[in-house]
């Protein structure tokens, strides 16, 4: 059972497990037998872990579109207030983009899931449902599209009641390149996505090894599956570690991946789910009425870059960070320059 102060040695065993048994040589794209047969490994995983069908009798749920089967795979964790509340969600992509591995896209992601949800059944950490959301078809050719596993989800298989929240987690297990320093980097998209969420991500304590820093979604645009609730108007945390050389790569193999970062990512994201579960959410906001995260922004970056910053922002002629603009120079420095 994995529990919450399980130690990092144990929990980066069970994700590099997770992570292996579905990297397989020959991937896992949409239609190919590694596809399959990741489906099958998962589900069976869920259900050992002791996911409850999320409608119906099984974790399994299938969909076409167009031409094309495709398969979500979505569990439930009960939470102590049952039906009484709204669920949260956890979600990860487990379709491969090419014939290879493809361990931190998404594989990482889709283990770190795995790892919150058996926390989750074991200790009864929440009072809302955790809905555990294992999406098909996030690569090309469906990205963005009706076909894509996300967005099928929510426009036909999600209920009535929608969710609470959603946190969604893609290319989470490697070191971020191009500072020496700050390779245990993660960012948090989607703390604008409403005003109380600032709440969740600055009370939550973050572990000592990740270097966590929260920036906005626009800066790099619905690149996974949080747009689907993004464009829905729900309250969403969006974590990634951002491109690397190995993405899209056959090279993206998993004795690549930083499995302690990602064992400290699991605890992170149990910290910012029981910050999400205590907070009502009111949907009073959507996606062109967002709040202003500036100062939250510019503390999580110093806090997150330390003594590394006042270089970084001399390398690009900013003397601080204190407004929005100051930012947005700092952001695209950091893309276009520094191979972040």
């Amino acid at each position: 059972m994995n529990q919450p102060n399980q130690s990092v040695s144990e929990l980066s065993t069970t994700l590099r497990r997770d992570v292996e048994s579905i990297c397989f040589s020959y991937g896992r794209k949409v239609g190919r037998p590694g596809h399959a047969e990741a489906e099958a490994v998962l589900l069976r995983r869920m259900e050992a872990i002791g996911c409850r069908p999320y409608a119906g009798d099984s974790i399994r749920m299938p969909f076409r579109s167009g031409e094309q089967d495709f398969v979500n795979l979505i569990g439930v964790i009960p939470g102590r207030a049952g039906a009484g509340k709204a669920p949260m969600l956890i979600g990860a992509h487990y379709d491969s983009v090419i014939d290879a591995p493809c361990a931190d896209d998404n594989a990482a992601a889709v283990a770190i899931a795995l790892s919150v949800a058996e926390a989750a059944v074991g200790n009864c950490l929440f009072e809302r449902d955790l809905i555990v959301a294992i999406f098909d078809s996030e690569e090309p050719p469906y990205f963005l599209s009706d076909s894509m596993g996300s967005n099928y989800f929510a426009a036909h298989q999600m209920k009535p009641e929608g969710v609470h929240s959603a946190l969604i987690m893609d290319l989470v297990g490697h070191d971020v390149p191009g500072v020496p320093g700050l390779e245990s980097l993660v960012f948090v998209m989607g703390v604008e996505s409403h005003p109380e969420l600032q709440k969740a991500f600055t009370y939550a304590p973050h572990p000592e090894t990740l270097k966590v820093a929260a920036t906005l979604n626009r800066y790099v645009g619905d690149m996974s599956d949080h747009s689907a609730f993004r464009k829905r108007g729900v309250p969403y945390f969006f974590l990634s570690c951002g491109h690397w050389q190995h993405y899209h790569q056959t090279t993206d193999t998993p004795d690549r991946l930083n499995y302690e970062k990602m064992a400290a990512i699991v605890k992170l994201n149990l910290n910012f789910l029981r910050g999400m579960d205590a907070l009502a959410l009111a949907r009073s906001y959507t996606q062109e009425t967002l709040c202003d995260t500036v100062a939250m922004e510019i503390a999580a970056l110093e806090q997150a870059f330390g003594p590394a910053l006042p270089m970084l922002l001399g390398r690009i002629g900013v003397r601080s960070l204190a407004s929005r603009n100051d930012i947005d120079c700092f952001v695209r420095a950091m893309k276009s320059g520094l191979g972040l």
